[in-house]
């Protein structure tokens, strides 16, 4: 079954022109054959000669008796296409145009398939390719989709107005038969329409993109310790600053350039943040965390760190669109999942090259972040990290806790740290990257995964750990010692 629905979804992109191809021609044969017949009958009306009977169908033969019966015959025949001359000549009309918006769907799918493997192939072969395209092949995507299903659209729909025309002129000869099975028809056109309003109001809203998370920023003058603490990192980092500072708790570290909404305040920020989450602040050391800020900070001290991590942060927005474009549908409409399944395509493959240069990324900022104290000491941070990343997410999702932090504190004297061999091939969980394995990041830094680290790494948080982010933030004039930002040890 599995199998059956892979290739289903691909070869509907075909079979729909085809059939909506193949129906047309059969109503574009019917008008012509109703004008062929009525030619014949008048020409055997004109001509003595029974000659031209033999020209007729067996069935049309069948019903003439006599000379005088069959001209009675096919002189209403011939009258009653007159009367309908002009609605079958629109029958003609509708039934060619409708062959040809089907046969240029036909076109326009395999067309858009090819140019999409194309582009995900030069963005996984050239990183600039990736950077500076992403955005127009998503775009260009989107106009290719929704013209793509309006041809779909437009060729069903003037299909359906060839039946509803018939179904009208032979009312009482059971046309109104054929007015009951449009109304399904019409239900497909429907969700068409609605796909392409998808479609278009998705990929205009990617224009302006933005993403919410909970939290509050921590202006200068707010936490002017915490600024100054940060200035010495970005300065060792040799980073720019964030131009925001966001304290939350649902999220790992992470740094972002493209717009946040805070909630619940519905604040926006625009340019560099910081994400901080309390939930680690409280758990980890400084210097740990200085570590794994420098990383982050990492991402900001070149033009392509920064530019990878927008890019990381787009696709996963592309990503969300995608889902509300598909409407979460496990079973869609045949005129709608060829749009889908492209778009999957090339989420899937375009995703392949976000991944690679973003892992590449990745390690770089691995690089700055040990610059703050040591490798050993980065790989250490790393490491809690992803020990803690389990115990969080837990206690995030049983959500009875009024306050997560005490519960943090709580659960963590009573259940300890645990790092299986496993964890080297874990990835820390971002909002907007995806990080290389652990083994991979220790082993770029030349660290081996010994006792003392594990132990170091799923420790019990010490009351150092839970205290110093609070004194921080509470410090009035700050004064950090640079020394000991560089130097200090656990």
């Amino acid at each position: 079954m599995g199998r059956f629905r892979r290739w289903s979804w691909p070869l509907t992109m075909l079979l729909l022109p085809l059939v909506l191809m193949g129906w047309a021609s059969v109503q574009g044969w019917r008008a012509d054959d109703v004008l062929r017949e009525a030619q014949i009958m008048r020409q055997w009306l004109a001509s003595p000669s029974d000659a031209w009977v033999q020209q007729l169908s067996r069935d049309e033969r069948k019903q003439v008796i006599s000379p005088e019966g069959r001209r009675t015959h096919f002189q209403s025949q011939v009258d009653k296409v007159d009367s309908d001359h002009a609605w079958i000549r629109l029958r003609q009309a509708l039934a060619a145009l409708a062959y040809w918006l089907a046969f240029a769907a036909l076109v326009a799918g395999p067309a858009t398939w090819l140019k999409l493997r194309v582009d995900a192939w030069r963005a996984l072969s050239a990183r600039d390719f990736l950077y500076d395209r992403l955005f127009p092949c998503w775009r260009a995507l989107g106009r290719w989709l929704v013209a793509y299903t309006a041809l779909l659209v437009g060729a069903l729909a003037l299909s359906l107005l060839y039946e509803l025309s018939w179904g009208w002129s032979h009312f009482k000869a059971g046309g109104w038969f054929m007015l009951l099975v449009a109304v399904p028809v019409i239900a497909v056109l429907w969700i068409g329409l609605m796909l392409i309003e998808r479609l278009r109001q998705q990929w205009h809203a990617l224009d302006s993109p933005s993403s919410a998370f909970l939290g509050q920023a921590m202006g200068r003058d707010k936490a002017p310790a915490l600024w100054a603490w940060i200035e010495l990192l970005a300065a060792d980092t040799g980073a720019p600053m964030p131009d925001h500072i966001v304290i939350g708790i649902d999220q790992s570290f992470f740094v972002t350039s493209v717009d946040v909404v805070l909630q619940p305040a519905g604040d926006v920020l625009r340019g560099r943040t910081l994400y901080l989450p309390l939930t680690y602040l409280t758990t980890m050391s400084q210097v740990e965390t200085a570590s794994i800020i420098g990383h982050e900070l990492g991402h900001f001290s070149s033009r392509d760190t920064e530019r990878g991590s927008e890019i990381g942060a787009y696709f996963n927005l592309m990503c969300l669109h995608f889902s509300f474009i598909s409407a979460a549908d496990a079973d869609p409409a045949w005129i709608e999942r060829p749009a889908i399944w492209m778009t999957q395509r090339f989420l899937h493959h375009f995703q392949v090259a976000v991944h690679h240069w973003g892992r590449a990324q990745e390690l770089v900022a691995d690089r700055v972040g040990s610059k703050i104290a040591g490798e050993r000491l980065f790989c250490q941070a790393l490491l809690r990290v992803i020990a803690l990343d389990g115990e969080i997410d837990t206690l995030l999702a049983e959500r009875r806790h009024a306050n997560l932090i005490q519960a943090l504190a709580e659960h963590l004297r009573h259940t300890p740290l645990r790092l299986s061999d496993t964890v080297l091939q874990h990835a820390i969980a971002h909002p907007f990257d995806t990080h290389p394995p652990t083994a991979l990041r220790l082993r770029q830094l030349g660290v081996a995964l010994d006792a003392s680290l594990l132990a170091q790494a799923t420790r019990t948080p010490t009351e150092h750990d839970c205290q110093w982010f609070s004194q921080l933030t509470a410090s009035p004039s700050p004064q950090p010692d640079a020394n000991d930002v560089r130097h200090k040890t656990l």
